[in-house]
């Protein structure tokens, strides 16, 4: 008798895997289910809870990640919490790391898909909490903590990369200078000062952003890795919505009938509808209408009254544009030129910068007033430049540039570049910005009464200066009206700026 029940177990477990699996398919269309597994659950939720995920830590990319959580992120979190006065901020940035982590399993259980827009419902999680961190009002003290947070937490978006159009590690790695220009904001402020948890909040965000670059790196160089062998994502969600038992069970059905259990099972559907019969007779095919024979269009008898559509050639689909070509770039270059007495910073970007310094951070040493600084080809870098003084500063052709300096004697000059940050510490007395678009010049309190701009061909520019505790930001004038009176023409800065 035992050795009979022996033999009847794997049937059993496999009937049992077969139920758990309709009870899922049902789960997902809405159909509510007689029979329960014990641990069901009653609906589809997008967001599994984390003993839900545990059960897929089989994936080495997984392991990496939780790895990297514990080392980065919870760490921040618990800095967040440590400076007080900021609310749930912690607790919502592990939220959205979570969501990252949900992502990384279902792409371990799912094929690629076809369209990666079908991803797309599954970042809910992650959007959501950066929503509610967005919506967070804190003190204004804590102003260059939260523009530093949603800086680092833009790298958020490296699940949505794909080769070649964009890398998701160097998405990554531009996010650490942009966070940077306001941690080191913190910094200054709290230089001298016994605040360690301020530095620390500081270290800990860029920290949060090198390891998931390095992560990213090593376990998804080209975007998402998907697991070849796997189903789809939209079934891949609802395994993950069901409890860890019902997952396995799952899984196990199947391993034992492959495309059977996944393309379902007649006589299973049938023995499913006897089931559902009810006591007069009723069951899920009551009402339908009875199909004859000549209108089965499979059989012969089958009569078709209707015309045929016209057969329309489609025309052919337009051949897909070809990728841009990324600009070519020279060797990156930081020197001093004798000749010239000249700081040179040509062809950095934030590959380059980090491989020299760590970060996307470059500095340089002034130490006489009589040496320049001339940036050109740079992209995505921000540069420091130390000393009291320099003669002059020239930003050319650059791209995604902040430059922070103290003061300078002659003036700073831009030109041919896109979306710069300047900030002079100390005093700048002339400001020349020429055919640039989208520029933010950030001034002292000393430098607002001496400073004067002179522009041609840009668009988009903005001063910042200091108001009290806080910061104003103006736009320079892009539109002019000019008439001719007596003779002679003038100009007047247009209505839309007073």
């Amino acid at each position: 008798m035992a050795t009979a029940q022996k033999k009847l177990d794997p049937l059993r477990e496999f009937l049992d895997a077969v139920v758990t699996r309709i009870e899922a398919l049902e789960s997902h269309c809405g159909l509510s289910s007689g029979v329960s597994s014990g641990g069901g659950s009653g609906g589809l939720s997008k967001t599994p809870s984390v003993r839900h995920i545990s059960g897929a830590g089989e994936s080495p990319g997984l392991k990496a990640f939780d790895k990297f959580l514990s080392s980065a992120v919870y760490k921040f979190a618990d800095t967040c919490d440590d400076l007080g006065d900021m609310d749930n901020l912690g607790k919502l940035v592990v939220e959205t790391f979570e969501g990252m982590r949900y992502v990384i399993v279902l792409a371990s259980r799912a094929k690629q898909p076809t369209d990666m827009k079908d991803l797309q419902p599954h970042l809910t999680p992650i959007t959501d909490a950066v929503t509610k961190i967005r919506a967070l009002r804190l003190k204004r003290d804590y102003d260059n903590h939260m523009k530093a947070v949603m800086e680092m937490l833009a790298c958020v978006s490296w699940v949505t990369c794909r080769a070649p159009s964009q890398l998701p590690a160097p998405f990554v790695k531009e996010c650490i200078g942009s966070a940077d220009f306001w941690s080191n904001r913190i910094r200054k402020e709290f230089k001298g000062k016994d605040a360690p948890n301020q530095i620390a909040f500081c270290d800990n965000s860029k920290k949060v952003l090198i390891e998931l670059a390095a992560y990213i790196e090593e376990h998804h160089k080209t975007g998402v890795t998907f697991n070849p062998k796997g189903v789809s994502i939209a079934e891949a969600a609802i395994v993950l919505s069901d409890t860890p038992a019902s997952a396995a069970a799952a899984e196990a059905a199947a391993s034992v009938v492959g495309n059977v259990v996944k393309g379902g099972n007649v006589m299973g559907l049938m023995s499913e509808l006897a089931g559902r019969r009810t006591g007069d007779g009723a069951s899920a095919a009551t009402g339908l209408k009875k199909v004859s024979k000549d209108q089965q269009t499979w059989r012969k008898e089958f009569k078709d009254e209707k015309p045929k559509p016209k057969v329309v050639v489609q025309a052919p689909a337009p051949a897909p544009k070809k990728a841009e070509k990324k600009k070519k770039r020279g060797l990156p270059i930081l020197e001093y030129q004798e000749r010239g007495t000249k700081w040179v910073i040509e062809n950095h970007t934030t590959e380059t910068a980090t491989s020299h310094s760590g970060s996307s951070m470059l500095e340089v040493d002034v130490t006489d007033p009589k040496q320049q600084v001339y940036i050109y080809n740079c992209d995505g870098v921000t540069v420091k430049i130390n000393g009291d003084k320099c003669k002059s500063v020239i930003i050319d052709t650059c791209e995604k540039v902040n430059v922070i300096f103290q003061s300078i004697i002659s003036g700073c000059e831009t030109v041919n570049s896109k979306k710069l940050a300047i900030q002079a510490d100390g005093v700048c007395p002339v400001f020349t910005i020429d055919k640039t678009v989208g520029i933010t010049l950030w001034l002292s309190q000393a430098s607002v009464e001496i400073t004067s701009f002179t522009t041609s061909m840009s668009s988009e520019m903005n001063v910042s200066i200091p108001d009290g505790d806080d910061r104003k930001e103006m736009p320079i004038p892009e539109q002019f009206v000019h008439k001719i009176e007596k003779g002679s023409l003038s100009s007047e800065v247009s209505d839309l700026y007073h």
